[in-house]
């Protein structure tokens, strides 16, 4: 079990890949007749990692989760025995609770520095931008691009690719940089699942002298700033259209109850 699902959870594979390790401990073990693990192989477009290389699953969050996490904090204000107006008291006092956390944690991010790791200037870009969380995944991979990550001199390659191996996970990964767009492309993809630059591209980044982390790669929900946004989304359209078209939506509505208010009165 323990080798199946270091092939299972395993992100920095393509599928092609995963189905040759699969079917060889699926051989090794003599599983061959397994029907569940049969089953399961026939699904695994839906629920392996590999097959969701080239999805963004930042922030994605079990439903199980998720409403664990809700009842356990709402379980602190209400219990089953209250009348619906105590009901309601309470569910103003968990929303004073949420709101008061959530201006604490922006305060924190906004007037707090996190330690740097090296003195690099795109490091101190970093933590100038993202969230105090944030910035510790980023870091993660920054310490690694730093102390782990090199370019493979004796890799051959046939296309503008930069073979960079990564130690500590004992695998050569392939970055393209391309200067004039200021555009990464790499093997491991996780920008694409993640939101965060991997330890590679920041590798790349860094000899090649960059200060700062291209704004492509700087994902606003990530941001100290992501509140002070605005809620509508103002792309490609402007803040007016969405607000115009918003209004319509809300005539159509009221139109739409004033004709069902009138068939019950007739009624």
């Amino acid at each position: 079990m323990k080798e199946l699902c270091s092939y299972v959870w395993e992100e920095d594979i393509e599928p092609s890949e995963f189905e040759e390790r699969w079917c060889s401990v699926i051989s090794s073990y003599g599983l061959t007749d397994n029907e569940w693990l049969d089953t399961m192989f026939d699904k695994r477009a839906s629920w392996i990692p590999a097959y969701f290389r080239d999805l963004f699953m930042g922030g994605l969050m079990r439903t199980t989760s998720r409403s664990e996490s809700e009842n356990s904090f709402f379980g602190n204000f209400m219990n089953s025995n209250l009348t619906l107006v105590e009901f309601l008291m309470r569910f103003e006092s968990a929303m004073y609770a949420q709101r008061w956390k959530r201006s604490k944690l922006i305060a924190e991010s906004k007037n707090t520095f996190p330690d740097l790791e090296t003195p690099h200037p795109l490091e101190k870009h970093a933590s100038e931008f993202y969230t105090p969380v944030m910035f510790s995944e980023f870091k993660n991979e920054w310490v690694a691009a730093y102390f782990t990550c090199g370019v493979k001199i004796l890799e051959v390659t046939t296309s503008d690719s930069i073979p960079i191996i990564d130690r500590e996970k004992d695998k050569v990964y392939y970055v393209n940089f391309i200067s004039d767009e200021m555009k990464l492309n790499y093997s491991c993809k996780k920008f694409g699942r993640h939101g965060i630059l991997c330890r590679h591209a920041l590798y790349v980044l860094k000899e090649q002298g960059l200060d700062n982390v291209p704004d492509q790669y700087l994902l606003s929900r990530w941001s100290k700033l992501a509140t002070c946004q605005p809620i509508c989304n103002n792309v490609p359209h402007t803040l007016i259209e969405d607000c115009n078209s918003l209004d319509v939506r809300r005539h159509k509505i009221g139109t739409l109850w004033s004709e069902v208010f009138s068939c019950v009165t007739l009624a």
